[in-house]
Order: structure tokens, then C-alpha cells, then sequence
């Protein structure tokens, strides 16, 4: 009996290292296919907001899917252009914000002086603490001083700027087969459970198949469909405050701010740190940066803590430190885009554990409250 459970838990994390082995080798392969899954489920969501509409409540639900659909596609359409504009603007005025930075590290560390007259030997110090601490402290600053001027004069933001853009290309390219992989797979949507009720033949195995699906659709579409709406509203506050603060592209930190914030936990303060740092060389000061870069912490703190979790406390039921470790496991696989699609994945895992009498115990480890 004991060597039947550990040979079958062996065999177990065998299988798991394959796929994900296979997940890191097949990422250019597979991360569309992927995402494709995952935006079918936001159209499906989508579609219950389509069908408000007047005149669209009794259309087919492949048509309402559709139609959001569409309307996504012009959401990224808009976004992409915005997102463009505004680096190819920003490219030019790149060496201005670098002399900014420049002189600000010059005030923060300026160069050590040069002290005339002899040096104070090694036994002087060592009899006065006082002069071995200012050796000390000038030691530091030189050291500092040279590590920030070589920096600065290694650092080409001109050509990080071009390489950003470069991606952006590469990231249509991955949307447009995304879309075109939603496109097939919602032209086929009507037809699949009738396949499902084929493939497994029994009409009780069929039907838990068809059950679990549509509890996939449900959650995973509502915590996106609700997370996106709670990232637009964090977005419009920032830009908010990045525009009350005078700081400059504030519409593209904060379109980056409300996409890294479908990142849990890390995504937020990264999102912030980047609009703080622009601020910086920008300003050429700290004043303005650090005020705009603490009412965005707090619209963050506000949102995070108060706002998400009763948004979200239905739609996915995820233990904290699970979703911590699906995070680092996702981002080391597929990087940022395993990162934003690390709930989703463990709650589909989730969802298809707790549909298996033999595998449910570990869906309600997984989940926060055991309930599944």
C-alpha cells in the first residue's frame, strides 16, 4: 500500500516537471493558445454585459460574444496607438530627463575635495576616531560619486526607448494570434458541448465535464472581467494625481500602472515605481516625486485592501500563499505574461481538481477556506 502512494506521487512530480518543461520549451507556441482560452472566458463574461443592451437580450450568446469581442479589440487598438504616441514623443525629450539626472546625483554626491597639505599617517588615525571617520566618509562618497557617473554614462535610455518600442511591435504581433485564435474557437463555441457529450459517451461523466467548464467560464471571467474594471478605476486615479502633479505622459503611466496591477502583490509597487522614477528626471528634484508617488501608494493601499477584496471575495478562493507561489512559478515560465495569468491558471487547476473525488483534498488546500 505505501509503495503504491509513493510511486504514484513519483510518477506525480515526474509529470508535473514534464509539463512544465514542455510550458517553458513551447511558450511561443503555447502562450497565445493560452491567452486565447482566457479571453474567450472575458467574452463570455462580456457577453452577460452585451445582453443588457436593448435589442441584444435574446441574440445568440456567440453574437454577443462577439460583439465584445470587437469592442475589445478597439479598446487595444486605441490603447496601442496611445501607448506608441506617446514613446515616440517621449524619445526626443530623453536626453533632457538624463542631464536632469545627471545633475541631481552631482548634488547628491558630489566629488570629493582635494585637502592641501600632508595626509594624516595611519598611527595619527588610529589615535583620533574623528579623523578616521571623516577618512572614512570620504571614502564612501568618492566610491558612490564614481559608481553613479559610470552608471549614468553607461546607461543609454535612448536605445532602452527603441528597444521598448521594438516590443510593442512584436506584442501586436502576439495579440493579433491571439485574436485570431479567439476568432476560430468562439466560431465553434455552440457546437462544443455537443462534442463533450460525444467524447465521453456517458451522459453523467458528460455532464460534470460540461459543469466544470461553465464554473471555469464563470469564475475566471468574473474575477477578470472585475479586476479589469478595478484596474481602470486605479488607472483614472493616477492619472489623476500624475496630472494634478505636472507630471508629463501621465495617460501612459497610467495605462502601465492599471496593466501591472493585474500582477498580485508585486504588480502595484512596480507599477508606482515607474512614474516615480520618471518623475524624478523629469524635476531634477524629490519634492514632487515623492508627493505624487505617496498619494499613488495610498490610492493603491486604499484599493488593494478595501475596494478588490470585496469585489473579488466571490470570484476567486485562492489562498494567499498559493497564488504567492503560483506567481514565482508562472513568472519563471513565461516571465510577465506568466505573472499576469497566474490566478487564472491556478484557479482553472483549482476548479479541475475539485471535480475529481480523488484529487478534490488537494483543490481544498489550495484554496483559502476549504471550500470548493
Amino acid at each position: 500500500m505505501l509503495q503504491g502512494r509513493v510511486s504514484t506521487i513519483f510518477f506525480s512530480v515526474g509529470i508535473t516537471i514534464m509539463i512544465g518543461w514542455l510550458f517553458y520549451v513551447g511558450k511561443d507556441i503555447i502562450l497565445p493558445i493560452v491567452t486565447a482560452i482566457i479571453l474567450l472566458q472575458i467574452l463570455y463574461a462580456a457577453s452577460a454585459a452585451v445582453a443588457r443592451i436593448p435589442g441584444l437580450g435574446r441574440t445568440p450568446m456567440w453574437v454577443r460574444a462577439t460583439l465584445a469581442l470587437v469592442g475589445v479589440m478597439l479598446l487595444l487598438f486605441a490603447l496601442t496607438r496611445m501607448l506608441v504616441a506617446s514613446l515616440q514623443t517621449l524619445v526626443p525629450s530623453l536626453p533632457r530627463y538624463q542631464s536632469n539626472l545627471e545633475n541631481l546625483f552631482a548634488a547628491w554626491f558630489p566629488g570629493p575635495t582635494e585637502v592641501e597639505g600632508p595626509k594624516p599617517e595611519m598611527a595619527e588615525m588610529m589615535t583620533s576616531p574623528s579623523l578616521m571617520f571623516d577618512r572614512g566618509t570620504e571614502a564612501v562618497v568618492k566610491a558612490v560619486s564614481e559608481f553613479a557617473n559610470n552608471l549614468l554614462t553607461e546607461i543609454d535610455i535612448a536605445a532602452i526607448a527603441q528597444s521598448v518600442l521594438s516590443s510593442l511591435t512584436s506584442f501586436g504581433g502576439f495579440v493579433f494570434i491571439t485574436i485570431l485564435y479567439a476568432s476560430f474557437m468562439l466560431s465553434e463555441i455552440t457546437g462544443f458541448p455537443q462534442k463533450v457529450r460525444r467524447a465521453f459517451g456517458s451522459q453523467s461523466e458528460s455532464k460534470d465535464t460540461l459543469n466544470m467548464i461553465a464554473r471555469i467560464n464563470h469564475d475566471i471571467g468574473s474575477y477578470l472581467a472585475t479586476k479589469t474594471l478595478i484596474n481602470v478605476i486605479l488607472g483614472v486615479i493616477c492619472w489623476v494625481i500624475l496630472m494634478i502633479m505636472g507630471v508629463e505622459y501621465a495617460a501612459l503611466w497610467a495605462i502601465i500602472i492599471g496593466l501591472l496591477n493585474y500582477i498580485p502583490y508585486i504588480g502595484s509597487i512596480v507599477g508606482v515605481a515607474f512614474p516615480a522614477m520618471f518623475a524624478v528626471a523629469q524635476f531634477g528634484t524629490l519634492t514632487i516625486p515623492l508627493v505624487a508617488t505617496g498619494l499613488m501608494t495610498g490610492a493603491q493601499v486604499i484599493i488593494g485592501n478595501v475596494v478588490e477584496p470585496r469585489m473579488l471575495s466571490k470570484s476567486v478562493n485562492l489562498s494567499p500563499m498559493v497564488v504567492l507561489v503560483a506567481l514565482s512559478v508562472w513568472s519563471a515560465l513565461w516571465g510577465i505574461p506568466g505573472a499576469i495569468l497566474a490566478v487564472p491558471f491556478t484557479t482553472i487547476l483549482m476548479i479541475i481538481l475539485a471535480g475529481r473525488k480523488g484529487t478534490k483534498p488537494i483543490a481544498a488546500l489550495l484554496s483559502s477556506d476549504g471550500r470548493v
